[in-house]
């Protein structure tokens, strides 16, 4: 595309010949008779250069310049004046961006040629820098981000070994308090103390029973963080069954929905298949769409997780559906690209690596959404006969990670 020049001049023989002299090099030529014309066609065009007058009636080249600095800050001014003087100047070179001063009348018109054509350099150059700077300023941000996530993956991995490390000192205590539990509320069930009242044998048998439930719960965490904590490697697979891994990812999720106001609505087909699969990095996926659903569902709305057999091909579907706020239009082709959020406190990783973890398993990831309604997330993974009990090719793990 031929670069667009401008040329101010209200002398209409000398606009004829600097508009002559240029039309051989190919550019696209705009003139204006007056400071006011050139700033209305300034706000309307983009103009690679301006060559203007100084003194001009209905606005002076001042005015031009000014308004060329406004508008197309990236334009090149050469000025072109009968009236030259260093005070003259000097406002000129403070109103806008000057790329040279000259004075009427040229002693080699021939010398406008040249200057134009530089000009253009020096605006496709400043331009290519800038985009350069960009170019860098988001790859700075880009690799600020991955550093404060490599550091923040740190920290987890530690509190992830720390956790499976108390998790397994509690386990045996917590299997005593379970057992002796269980034996005190049969005895109260079978036998009540005769120095007690009957409120008060039915407060401590209430409360006895509220014990035994507490004691179950927390051997419950114990053990999926255990699950959890077990399987870290990919590539280790064991047979799966799903609805053993979503209880697990309950068990971290659901207390977090209740508090915030959103029921939970279990929806498990009978007699699935099983799967082939890492069950810790199935429960990340899980976890993972069960906290986004809750971020995004206000008090008094509901996620529901519902699972279906698939008989061709033969797999497992598990949906996550909330009744949320949905996602717009335009931002469903990026959920899954790394680093892409709404959040401010995000950092666009969660999905993405929901959606490696699904296809490590040949599996398939889908979104459905509308503002204003919700979002649901299925995931697909085939069953073992699939496989025919074999594990899948799976990439190295330097693959996995790079």
């Amino acid at each position: 595309m031929a670069e667009r020049v401008l040329i101010v001049e209200d002398e209409p023989d000398l606009r004829y010949v600097l508009t002559r002299q240029l039309r051989g090099d190919g550019y696209e030529l705009d003139t204006a008779v007056d400071g006011e014309d050139a700033i209305q066609k300034i706000q309307q065009n983009e103009y690679a250069v301006i060559i203007t007058d100084m003194n001009m009636p209905r606005k002076d080249g001042l005015s031009v310049i000014s308004a060329a600095r406004e508008f197309l800050p990236e334009a090149e001014v050469i000025v072109l004046t009968g009236h030259g003087s260093l005070e003259n100047a000097l406002q000129a070179f403070k109103a806008g961006n000057i790329f040279e001063y000259l004075l009427k009348p040229l002693d080699d018109i021939g010398l406008l040629n040249t200057l134009v054509a530089r000009a253009i350099e020096r605006r496709n150059l400043k331009r290519h820098n800038r985009q350069l700077f960009e170019q860098l300023q988001q790859a700075y941000e880009e690799l600020k981000q991955k550093s404060e996530m490599l550091v923040q993956n740190e920290k987890m991995s530690a509190i992830g070994t720390l956790a499976a490390g108390v998790a397994h000192e509690l386990n045996n205590p917590l299997t005593a308090v379970v057992g002796f539990a269980q034996i005190l509320q049969e005895k109260l069930k079978n036998n009540r103390p005769l120095n007690w009242s009957e409120d008060e044998y039915q407060r401590v048998l209430t409360a006895v029973e509220n014990l035994v439930q507490g004691a179950h719960r927390s051997r419950d965490i114990v053990g999926s963080l255990l699950r959890y904590a077990r399987v870290s490697r990919a590539d280790v697979r064991s047979l799966v069954d799903i609805h053993q891994v979503l209880r697990d990812a309950f068990v971290f999720t659901e207390h977090m929905l209740l508090r915030h106001g959103i029921a939970l609505q279990k929806q498990f087909a009978p007699d699935l298949p099983q799967v082939w699969a890492n069950p810790s990095r199935l429960q990340h996926v899980f976890t993972n769409l069960l906290l986004n659903a809750q971020q995004a569902t206000p008090s008094g709305g509901t996620v529901t997780v519902r699972t279906e057999r698939l008989e061709d091909p033969k797999g497992v579907w598990v949906h996550v559906e909330d009744t949320g706020c949905g996602i717009p239009e335009e931002d469903l082709p990026h959920i899954f690209e790394p680093f892409f959020t709404r959040r401010e406190d995000g950092t666009g990783l969660g999905l993405s690596i929901v959606r490696q973890i699904v296809e490590e398993h040949q599996g398939e990831i889908r979104v459905w959404s509308e503002v204003g309604k919700g979002t649901r997330f299925s995931i697909f993974l085939p069953a073992t006969e699939v496989y025919q009990l074999t594990p899948p090719e799976t990439p190295s793990i330097e693959a996995q990670s790079a």
